[in-house]
């Protein structure tokens, strides 16, 4: 009787085993759920969190507003500086008013080149200063020879895109031209040394000339 029960009893205890095995399994997969649910709500708390502290302590940049009327002035000193600028340019004496940003009275400075065309491009406003921007042709650079106390030029064809600052003067509708490049000719031709072999000032010239007429035949058309 006794041999005959024993199995039954083991068998019933493999069988509460095996239930608390499954119960225990099944407690321990709702935890390891519950676990992870937790750590990504926490992550994506952190994360808002984090977004909202950038967004708080980012600077607020406010929309600038762009005065068209000044924007206008500003582009008709900034045309009036570079049609002086152009070499040969029947307005070259304006030059001194238009660049009177008191740098040396607005003179010129080396290295300088030779401009031959200009294109304007859209402009930008900080404060009240006009920040322009054009796409320049430019025929040769001129430079000082510090070994020789000479001039050396490089009759080449050229074109960038350049930035200058327009700042209203204490007279109203009255801009300078600053902080840019500026151009135009300045050493004598007797102490300037050209590069190529062939070039020279005359033939900078002659190319400035072809291109200015180029450029007025394509807005004639």
């Amino acid at each position: 009787m006794r041999a005959a029960a024993i199995p039954e009893e083991q068998g019933s205890l493999r069988h509460h085993r095996f239930t608390f095995f499954m119960r225990t399994a099944s407690t321990f997969r709702k935890l390891v759920v519950w676990i992870i649910g937790a750590a990504l709500c926490a992550c994506q708390s952190r994360d808002k969190g984090a977004q909202e502290l950038s967004t708080a302590n980012a600077p607020q940049v406010a929309a600038r507003h762009i005065d068209s009327a000044a924007v206008q002035s500003a582009e008709r000193s900034l045309r009036s500086f570079f049609n002086a600028s152009r070499e040969g340019s029947a307005t070259h004496d304006s030059l001194p008013i238009l660049t009177a940003c008191g740098d040396d009275g607005g003179s010129s400075y080396f290295p300088t080149t030779l401009l031959a065309g200009y294109s304007l491009l859209p402009f930008d406003m900080h404060g009240d200063t006009v920040v322009a921007r054009a796409s320049v042709v430019t025929v040769a650079e001129q430079d000082v020879d510090r070994r020789s106390s000479r001039f050396t030029a490089r009759q080449r064809v050229r074109e960038d895109v350049l930035e200058w600052d327009v700042i209203p003067t204490d007279t109203p509708g009255q801009w300078v031209v600053c902080n840019g490049l500026r151009f135009g000719y300045l050493g004598a031709d007797s102490l300037t040394t050209w590069r190529p072999d062939g070039a020279s000032y005359q033939t900078a010239r002659a190319l400035v000339d072809s291109i200015v007429r180029t450029r007025l035949l394509q807005t004639t058309r």
